[in-house]
């Protein structure tokens, strides 16, 4: 994987960029590397608007009930609870519930990223501010 492709969208390459330096750990990568290779600069500030706009989504009583509760735990617990029953085995079933298990994992993910991100990137604008 290349840092950018030809034809990538701005995002697409700000998120590339983004994943490399965390992933790498490469966070000691400067300005004036990114300007010399000729790489696209990261918008740091789409993170941390992703980051809060999250924040307040996990602060709303009908987000926590449906997604946070209802989702990631009811759901989840169902799910793991299913996979034991003799009539889901029987049924041939235990993908199906699999899969619903993986995009529980998946979209809990998601959001772990742009949490992480998001203070990743906030602390680098507190100290670029500095």
């Amino acid at each position: 994987m290349t840092l950018i492709e030809v034809g990538e969208s701005s995002n697409t390459s700000t998120t590339r960029i983004n994943w490399l330096l965390e992933r790498n750990k490469m966070d000691t990568i400067n300005q004036a590397t990114v300007a010399e290779k000729g790489l696209e600069t990261t918008d740091r500030s789409y993170w941390v608007d992703l980051a809060e706009a999250l924040e307040r989504l996990e602060r709303n009583d009908d987000f926590k009930k449906v997604i946070l509760d209802g989702y990631f735990k009811d759901k989840a617990v169902m799910g793991v609870s299913l996979l034991a029953t003799d009539q889901v085995k029987r049924a041939g079933a235990r993908t199906d519930v699999m899969e619903g298990l993986i995009a529980i994992s998946a979209l809990e993910d998601h959001f772990h990223v742009i949490r992480s991100m998001g203070k990743i990137a906030q602390d680098d604008m507190d100290e670029s501010e500095e």
